[in-house]
């Protein structure tokens, strides 16, 4: 692969196109970084999924290293984040009465250790739902059987979290996590209420969830998309 599309194809490992879905894909472990969802009191959330480069690898190294020295081509890999970003939301838009909507996507680049990270941060407008005073966080994570990575949810400041679904392997204040390739479906849910500044009660957990050794499901031909992020559509 020319070194342009190879770099692009990395940077954009995240892509989540949802065509010409061919077959699944064999992978041993989940995809090293996270999904951050920070919810506030209004459904809207700042959003930032980073994906991982060993730096102790020369080709890890070269392709995070050329990302970090590009700015043109970290707005190339934004863009074409964004987009596909605005096409899950528009997904989950089609069994809902209020509309997700994706704003500008921003690429970072940090070193921790020996390990490079790349970020994408974005602004997610009406993630979740706002019932009264409860957020509610479903869509679109359960329109899909699995994310590929850690997904990390934090509650609105001042709230805490409610209730879970599926039960989370991390569960710390306002913060709930699963590692990659849980399963989710139908019955993801997070509701965050607020914060009585009582004592806190343990969160009800509504099922047990799992975590498999599948693989994430390859949903894009481009090659800019080596893999995708969230897998296993819902029909």
């Amino acid at each position: 692969m020319h070194t342009v599309s190879r770099l692009l194809a990395a940077l954009c490992i995240a892509a989540l196109a949802l065509s010409g879905v061919a077959g699944t894909a064999a992978a041993q472990s989940a995809a090293d970084g996270q999904f951050v969802v920070e919810l506030d009191a209004d459904g809207d959330a700042n959003a930032t999924f980073s994906d991982e480069f060993d730096l102790s690898d020369p080709d890890e190294r070269e392709v995070f290293e050329r990302a970090d020295s590009n700015a043109e081509l970290r707005a190339t890999a934004a863009e074409r984040f964004g987009e596909e970003m605005r096409l899950v939301s528009r997904t989950a838009n089609e069994a809902l009465d209020r509309e997700l909507r994706v704003g500008d996507v921003t690429v970072e680049t940090a070193v921790v250790g020996e390990t490079g990270v790349v970020a994408y941060e974005f602004r997610w407008e009406n993630v979740a739902a706002v019932d009264d005073e409860r957020v509610v966080l479903a869509e679109p994570f359960s329109l899909f059987e699995s994310l590929d990575r850690e997904l990390v949810v934090v509650a609105p400041e001042g709230y805490a979290i409610e209730s879970v679904s599926p039960e989370p392997a991390r569960a710390e204040g306002d913060t709930v996590a699963w590692p990659g390739l849980t399963t989710f479906g139908e019955e993801f849910e997070v509701v965050a209420v607020p914060d009585s500044g009582g004592t806190t009660e343990p969160i009800e957990h509504s099922r047990a969830g799992t975590t498999h050794g599948g693989a994430p499901l390859a949903l894009g031909i481009s090659a800019l998309v080596l893999g995708s992020l969230l897998v296993g559509r819902k029909r």
